[in-house]
């Protein structure tokens, strides 16, 4: 169950948020996706999963539903400052004010450093729009190497161990900033 917390933050980005239409369904199996190779996309979306105690959305947009995905990708963890760092990559991405909102946020509070917004920011303009591809590849891409995934759609990730950054962090995440 989420805190009011959350869920005002939830409510609050779905009323500013244009939403982002999910033009055929999402199929996040955990039970599935745990028993592929280690290194795929899906294990590793599993593993980010499972390490934070998550499980995957099952209502909101596209950018809402996949946000653990945009964690895999990016390598970034969910602790609170990669959460807002990631905001920046989103915002990059696509038309979200709940994003540049966090971001803004994070800047004012000193929760994060204008340098690491400026190459999110950057990292997400040389990324192909994962967006586009969520709509469309996603679900064949599951058994595919993380790294080819990356490649593929032009992602540096964040941390030198891609498919590790994230693990010094499981349980810390800040659930307020779940939403995009």
């Amino acid at each position: 169950m989420q805190d009011w917390q959350t869920k005002f933050v939830l409510w609050l980005a779905r009323l500013i948020n244009p939403p982002v239409s999910i033009k055929q369904p999402i199929c996040i199996e955990l039970e599935v996706l745990r028993q592929l190779p280690e290194g795929t996309l899906g294990r590793e979306l599993a593993r980010f999963l499972d390490d934070n105690h998550f499980t995957p959305f099952e209502s909101g947009d596209l950018i809402q539903r996949t946000h653990d995905i945009w964690h895999v990708l990016t390598g970034l963890s969910a602790c609170e400052y990669d959460e807002l760092v990631l905001q920046a990559f989103t915002r990059a991405q696509v038309f979200r004010p709940s994003s540049a909102v966090f971001v803004i946020y994070g800047l004012v509070c000193g929760k994060l450093k204008l340098r690491d917004v400026m190459d999110a920011l950057r990292r997400g303009r040389m990324s192909q729009r994962i967006v586009h591809w969520m709509q469309s590849d996603i679900q064949s891409d599951w058994e595919m190497p993380l790294s080819e995934v990356r490649k593929k759609l032009g992602i540096i990730p964040f941390h030198a161990s891609s498919t590790e950054g994230y693990a010094a962090s499981a349980g810390t995440h800040m659930s307020k900033f779940k939403e995009q």
